[in-house]
């Protein structure tokens, strides 16, 4: 066996430890005759270590990210291998900055990642910075983009090593961090040391997947640690002890399981040698101890010469599995303030616990995990109930109370079951999943007979409804209904469960169950304008606007008269429903701003994005910047909507590479929360934008999440996914299957059941489908569609030169065509307007009037090239070509490095030339004056357009394509005009 110097000891995670002076009395002593001697030596990971040291030295040589994940059961090594490398880092001069993830609580979401900036070797962060960003964790994507600005920053500075270890305890901020930044990153010479224990659902296992997308831009090495052999185990001994160990000995290391975190322990404890403990991160409440039951239960065996009283509080202390005040101890364990000084004197004196900055924990975390399993399992879980009722007097955080609550929870357990669905209703706007779990562990351990049974029942229901999980709504609420007699409780949940039906998508069943409950005699007036505000909101989709109507001015008068607030926000919704799907997009605005002054600020994106319809978008991105500026003010369930505002913002806008990136966070962040509505309308933009550029291939694998039949969830907005196909079809070369596909929205299309006619962006698509198929009726329903749309928003130019440009098109009228680009000109859309340009010079050329075809085409040529939309310009250089014109700006298909530089947007080209001359990315931004989250962005839009992988590589391509000419990217590569 083969050593490596350099490295830390054999001691593991939490440090290696001795046991107390008690422990030298039980049935573990050994004589250690021989002197300790101090080891540098990591046994049986020289493989490892190998690999490690050659990504660190790839990294330091190429200037390349890469990721190193260490992963492996518990005990067996990994932080003190993790460790070694870190020194190792250190010692070839990178800056290294080492965390732990946050311990079960999860009390400080995103601070791992942080604080290992912060306490690198040489920081990463200031104080300040630190601070600046703490403030924007509610924001993940603003904190991904100044994390990665910093470490931009850092990276140019020098290689960066960032050890972040117990990754299977990472909150969902830190692993929404991890699951972007490497990629992110890829071209700066950070490696990212990742350390956790094999979990199924660990953020290890997605990183992992990183080497594996996107043309594998990231090298990823996982190392997973299998146990040490015996003889490993026996010079770990032998390095500790000095000499061969003992038979005592020998015979106990057997017992480890190949685990050297438990043979240090063990071999620390018998020796009399104290090692550092780090009490920072305490093992899983939730988790049986991974040592050895027998080894756990002779460590355990150091308690028996302790007072019961002190027993009892280090019992209570291992289940509270986190350092605690004198205090809480007291009120833990019921002892007066003198007997509970006198209680921790004892186990403090006994070497069992300490006492560190005010706070009590356990000296050794090997004597926690020995306590915790050796408690039989009843006395455990009283042990959590008590924890969790403290916890939650003591206003602890909910996630907290509620792992403690639902440990201890046991069938008629009705204050656990309270305590466990108020930690779910805390969460539900912001961990989904995990609230729906927690609601349905705290209705499993009520009974009917119990007096909270329909009031928490009731709860549950609105919770599940809330996180999506219908079917388990709709069961719990029927359950409940069974025991009841009917009445106004009974009139509530069913109401809730209307609500969490109608949010599902399944509008017949919603309606079913409001008419059902309206039958009653028994509902209070209240609940009864509850269920018709609902039913009338549930009939916006099943019977359209103008059935509903009516319905709806009466519920909410009838709300109005009552005073009910819920009953009002059900029917101003429906009202907005209404003149939404009626094309009446002032009035939609005008009701959501009424529900902002009812239920601020729920329905912010939704009035966003009716300003965007109204062609108010210098609005719309006001309000938006507000939102970034001022996040504190929306609550974090508001992040993907304000997301999905922002988003259409910059696709409407032309800003494609922007649009394309906040769709993909947006996928990421849909898929980690399970928010399927969001990941579909995401999947659909990365697909539209694909589709503007031409990649095919892309938008079918995109639209591949969304694939088969529509399902309830797609039901609710089934017309995005749909027409996006619909596009894919065409494009593919089949208008005529695009136009079957588009039948069923289109029968439906004049009942105003569904906003998407108006929309002006798909109509002029869908025009298009139907020219390329010669289908004229469709080309009729698509124009009375536009002209419609036009009439009720009145002086809104998308709308009306829409309407124009269809109808132009139609009846091949080129002075309505070019009466619709004029008025477009003036809007503010520009993909609206080049698509306009480009029927237009289209018919010119028909009609034999090619330089006025040339003009309109060319300039449609260019804001398609300015919004990166190349499978529009290749399109338009086709019909330019047919005849006879040619242009040097034009991009092949296949381009090489001079003509990758004309494919970026003026934006770009001089960020690329300012970087490729060197400058930093706060450098650039100053010169552009634009922020450099901006800089930020634009780089990694750059590095895809021209192929590459680092500044360095940017810099040389620049030099030898751009500065060897003497002349800029356009001079000297051509102008872009003739």
């Amino acid at each position: 066996m083969s050593s490596l110097a350099n490295g830390p000891t054999g001691s593991v995670k939490q440090g290696g430890s001795t046991m107390p002076e008690p422990m030298k009395r039980s049935v573990l002593r050994a004589p250690a005759t021989r002197r300790v001697v101090a080891s540098n030596i990591l046994r049986g990971r020289t493989e490892e270590m190998t690999t490690a040291l050659h990504i660190l030295r790839a990294t330091s040589r190429w200037g390349r990210g890469q990721v190193l994940i260490i992963t492996g059961e518990p005990g067996l090594g990994k932080s003190s291998l993790a460790q070694a490398i870190t020194a190792a880092a250190g010692a070839m001069h990178f800056r290294t900055g080492v965390a732990s993830a946050d311990a079960i609580a999860q009390l400080s979401p995103g601070t791992p990642l942080l604080l290992s900036m912060r306490h690198a070797s040489r920081p990463l962060l200031t104080g300040e910075e630190m601070a600046d960003l703490v403030t924007q964790i509610r924001e993940p994507l603003m904190l991904l983009e100044s994390v990665a600005n910093q470490l931009e920053d850092a990276g140019k500075a020098g290689p960066v090593l960032l050890m972040l270890d117990d990754l299977e305890r990472a909150d969902q901020i830190t692993r929404f961090l991890l699951r972007n930044l490497p990629l992110r990153l890829a071209s700066f010479p950070i490696v990212w040391l990742l350390v956790g224990r094999t979990a199924h659902d660990s953020v290890l296992n997605d990183v992992s997947t990183l080497r594996d997308s996107r043309a594998a831009q990231i090298a990823v090495e996982r190392l997973d640690l299998p146990p040490l052999s015996t003889q490993a185990i026996l010079e770990v001994a032998h390095d500790r002890l000095g000499g061969r160990p003992p038979a005592t000995t020998v015979e106990l290391l057997m017992r480890v399981d190949g685990s050297p975190f438990l043979a240090v322990q063990v071999i620390d404890a018998l020796i009399g040698r104290p090692c550092k403990v780090d009490e920072s991160g305490e093992p899983s409440t939730t988790a049986q101890a991974s040592i050895p039951r027998p080894v756990a239960r002779a460590l355990h065996r150091t308690l028996l010469g302790l007072s019961p009283q002190a027993v009892d509080t280090i019992q209570i202390l291992a289940v509270l599995s986190h350092p605690a005040s004198p205090r809480d101890v007291q009120d833990l364990t019921g002892f007066s303030p003198r007997e509970n000084c006198g209680v921790l004197d004892e186990a403090i004196d006994a070497g069992v616990l300490l006492q560190s900055s005010g706070r009590i924990a356990f000296r050794y975390p090997l004597v926690r995990e020995a306590v915790f399993a050796d408690l039989a399992e009843q006395a455990r879980r009283a042990l959590h109930r008590r924890c969790a009722t403290h916890l939650a007097a003591a206003d602890a955080d909910s996630v907290l109370v509620a792992v403690h609550a639902r440990e201890g929870i046991e069938p008629g357990e009705t204050e656990c079951a309270a305590l466990v669905m108020q930690s779910a209703a805390d969460l539900v706007a912001t961990e989904p999943q995990a609230a729906g779990e927690l609601a349905m562990t705290a209705f499993r351990a009520l009974r009917p007979s119990d007096g909270a049974y329909p009031a928490l029942g009731e709860r549950c229901v609105r919770i599940l409804g809330m996180a999506q999980r219908c079917e388990d709504a709709v069961m719990v609420g029927d359950l409940i209904l069974a025991h009841l007699d009917y009445g106004d409780t009974s009139g509530r949940i069913e109401f809730a469960l209307a609500q969490a039906l109608w949010s599902a998508g399944h509008w017949e069943l919603s309606s079913a169950r409001c008419a059902s409950a309206l039958s009653r005699s028994d509902l209070t007036a209240a609940v009864r304008a509850r269920l018709r505000a609902l039913q009338a909101l549930v009939g916006t989709r099943l019977r359209g606007a103008r059935v509903t109507r009516k319905p709806v001015e009466a519920a909410l008068r009838e709300a109005r008269r009552l005073e009910d607030h819920e009953a009002r926000v059900t029917a101003l919704h429906a009202l907005a429903e209404v003149a939404r799907n009626s094309a009446d997009h002032a009035g939609y605005l005008s009701y959501i701003r009424q529900l902002q002054v009812e239920a601020p600020p729920d329905f912010f994106a939704q009035e966003v994005m009716a300003l965007q319809h109204l062609d108010r978008y210098r609005d719309a991105e006001t309000l938006l910047r507000h939102a970034r500026s001022e996040s504190a003010e929306y609550p974090v369930s508001l992040a993907p909507a304000i997301m999905q505002a922002q988003i259409w913002q910059d696709y409407d806008l032309g800003r494609l590479n922007e649009a394309e990136t906040g769709a993909r966070t947006l996928l990421a962040l849909a898929r980690e929360n399970d928010l399927r509505l969001y990941e579909l309308e995401a999947a659909s933009i990365v697909s539209m934008v694909a589709l503007n550029r031409g990649r095919l291939e892309v938008a079918r694998n995109e639209l591949a999440v969304s694939q088969g039949e529509v399902t309830a969830d797609e039901r609710m907005d089934p017309s995005l996914v749909l027409l996006t196909r619909i596009w894919l079809s065409a494009a593919e070369g089949e208008p005529s299957a695009a136009i079957r596909l588009l039948s069923p929205l289109m029968r439906t299309a004049h009942t105003e059941r569904d906003p998407w006619p108006w929309k002006p962006g798909w109509l002029p698509i869908l025009a298009g489908i139907g020219v390329a198929d010669e289908d004229t009726a469709f080309l009729e329903r698509v124009q009375l569609l536009a002209e419609i749309g036009a009439a009720r928003n009145p002086g809104v130019t998308s709308f009306q030169g829409t309407a124009w440009q269809i109808e132009g098109l139609i009846r091949r009228d080129g002075a309505l065509l070019r009466r619709a680009v004029d008025l477009l000109a003036t809007g503010p859309r520009p993909l609206l307007l080049a698509g306009a340009r480009e029927d237009l010079g289209k018919h010119l050329l028909s009609e034999q009037e090619q330089s006025d075809a040339i003009a309109q085409l060319d300039k449609a040529w260019e804001a398609y090239r300015q919004a990166d939309a190349i499978g529009s310009m290749l399109r338009v250089q086709q019909m330019m070509h047919k005849v006879g014109c040619r242009h040097v700006g034009w991009v092949a298909e296949k381009s090489e490095p001079a003509s990758r530089w004309l494919t970026l947007t003026e934006t770009e080209h001089a960020v690329a030339q300012l970087m490729g001359s060197g400058y930093s990315n706060k450098q650039i931004a100053g010169k552009l004056g634009v922020s450099p989250n901006t800089v930020g962005t634009h780089a990694r839009f750059i590095f895809a357009k021209l192929q590459v992988r680092s500044r360095v590589q940017l810099s040389i391509q620049y030099h030898d394509e751009i500065v060897r000419a003497n002349a800029t990217p356009e001079d000297s590569l051509g102008t872009r005009r003739n």
